[in-house]
Order: structure tokens, then C-alpha cells, then sequence
């Protein structure tokens, strides 16, 4: 074996980091089965030392499962379409004040494609063109943080599901951040599919707890940016306890990836909360995703009434 795998950081719980691994690895039957373990065991993978190559990337994302393309068109790459591609830049993303500092870049916590009912199973990140300062990718272990949670609460969440929507303002979303966002520049993105959002974009539902196929562990299952209120209880209690889970997701312990180039990070959509730090104003930062296919079959499409 030419790679090496150490923990991503001692005593976090979860990740591991793969170093030097080689395109021609990946052909290796055992490989592919060891790399699928520490994906769904640990939940987060980087792979330090490998030559980055959207071919690369493309395959090695298929290690994990077929391919899917994105919903969003405006995210796709021409040349690649199993890629898409992030750019953080003022002029097509928007400008925004978080906390006071102008920056791009900024998601709060989330899961990808939590506004649809079929939920993408991973994504293989890496990036393109790296800012000068921010623009970490942060991550949290929702496995982690529903072993965290006391009893009381977890008996109290059985059964409830979550209504989201998809958002395109970091600062528009109730429950994605406590930081103080105001747009400065309104971005191409939100412009385009902002106005397509109930057409295009209808609410789904999740639930607030789900068991891990592979291993029987229990998931904290909530999207905190596109989170609207818990099914049926759209009132002041089912907004206090959605607020409490929100808050114990986002104190729960957090890995912040500071990028290096010849990086790729690969995590479990299905168990990691990400979110991405705010970015130099001024600059381009451009990172390609690959979207792993898969649904764990618990999602669905409300219309009308059932939304409430």
C-alpha cells in the first residue's frame, strides 16, 4: 500500500485523512472497500498528497457510489458534468457583512440537498483557487451529536420530521446563523433561481432522527440554513425546540478544514453538517464538488396545506 491513513485529528471523534494516495489505488478492490469503511464509520475523509485532477476526483467519487447531476444548472460545470462548480466572487455570488467583516463565500450549516426529498448520499470537494484568508469548510458529526443529546430531548424528537426549503440568502434563512448578515451586493445565483423558488423548489420534509443503514447509529438529522419549523408545529413550542436542536448541533464538535492545494475532502451527507467560513472580498475562490448518489428514502414533497 503506497498511502497512509492517520486519524483527522486526535480525540475529535470522527475523520480520517488518507496521505499519497495514487489514482492507480483506486483500481485495487481492497482499496475501494477500505476507503468505503472509513466513509461511512468515520463520516469524513481527506486526502492529502494525491494529484488533483477533476478525472481523478470524478473516479475516486465513484468509489462511493454512481454520480448524480445537480438540480441547480447553474452550478454545473461545462466540461465536466458530474462536477460542479462554487465561485466565491463578489460580482456572481454576492457580497455580504457578516458580523461586521465584508465577505464572500459564507454558508451557514447545512446538508446538501437537504431542499429536495432525495437526499444525496456524499460529495468529494476540492479546491480550485484558494483565498488569502477564510473560506474554511467546517464540519460537525450529527452521530456524534445525537449521542450528546440528554435522553429527555432524544425521547422528545422521536417521530417529529423537519419542513425545509431551499434558500439562496445566507442570512435569510431563520435558523442558518447568528451571525448578522447584510446582503451588500445581491449575487447572479440568488437573482436566477431566488424567483423560482416555490415553483421550482417546493418545501420537503425530513426527519429530526434516522438510523445509519450501515452501522445502526443514530443520526440528529437538522439542517439548520433552510430549516422552517417542525412538521405540525409551527408555533411558539415547536420553534423553541427546533431552536434548542439547532443550537446543540452548532455547540457540538466542529472540524474547520483550512485548504492547502492537491487537497480533496470527501464526507457522509447523510451524517455531516458542513458550512463555509466567510472569504477575502476581493478575491476569487473557486472550489468543484462531485454529487455521490443515493437516498436513504425518508424524505418527501409537501404541497399545500401539508406544509403546515
Amino acid at each position: 500500500m503506497g498511502y497512509s491513513v492517520e486519524a483527522l485529528r486526535e480525540g475529535l471523534g470522527f475523520g480520517k485523512q488518507v496521505i499519497g494516495l495514487a489514482r492507480g489505488d483506486i483500481d485495487r478492490d481492497a482499496v475501494r472497500a477500505e476507503l468505503r469503511d472509513y466513509w461511512i464509520r468515520d463520516g469524513l475523509v481527506v486526502f492529502r498528497g494525491s494529484q488533483v485532477t477533476p478525472e481523478f476526483q470524478i473516479a475516486l467519487s465513484r468509489v462511493f457510489g454512481e454520480l448524480e447531476v445537480h438540480p441547480i444548472p447553474e452550478l454545473r460545470s461545462a466540461a465536466h458534468p458530474e462536477l460542479i462548480t462554487l465561485v466565491s466572487d463578489k460580482n456572481k455570488e454576492g457580497l455580504f457583512e457578516v458580523d461586521g467583516v465584508e465577505s464572500v463565500a459564507f454558508l451557514p450549516w447545512h446538508s446538501d440537498l437537504i431542499f429536495v426529498d432525495s437526499i444525496n448520499h456524499g460529495g468529494l470537494l476540492t479546491a480550485k483557487t484558494i483565498a488569502s484568508w477564510g473560506g474554511q469548510t467546517g464540519f460537525i458529526d450529527q452521530v456524534q451529536a445525537y449521542e450528546l443529546l440528554p435522553e429527555t430531548l432524544k425521547a422528545e424528537i422521536e417521530g417529529l420530521e423537519i419542513v425545509y426549503q431551499l434558500c439562496v440568502n445566507p442570512g435569510g434563512s431563520r435558523y442558518g446563523t447568528k451571525s448578522r448578515v447584510r446582503t451588500i451586493l445581491t449575487g447572479d445565483f440568488e437573482k436566477s433561481v431566488g424567483p423560482r423558488l416555490d415553483t421550482d423548489y417546493p418545501p420537503v420534509v425530513h426527519p429530526i432522527v434516522f438510523v445509519q443503514p450501515d452501522t445502526g447509529r443514530k443520526v440528529l438529522n437538522v439542517s439548520p440554513f433552510g430549516a422552517l419549523h417542525i412538521l405540525g408545529h409551527d408555533d411558539a413550542a415547536g420553534h423553541a425546540l427546533l431552536g434548542r436542536l439547532v443550537d446543540h448541533l452548532t455547540a457540538s464538535p466542529a472540524y474547520f478544514h483550512q485548504w492547502q492545494p492537491s487537497e480533496m475532502l470527501l464526507w457522509d451527507n447523510w451524517r455531516m453538517a458542513h458550512c463555509v467560513t466567510g472569504a477575502a472580498p476581493d478575491e476569487v475562490r473557486i472550489m468543484e464538488r462531485t454529487t455521490i448518489m443515493g437516498d436513504y428514502g425518508l424524505g418527501r414533497r409537501l404541497h399545500g396545506r401539508q406544509a403546515a
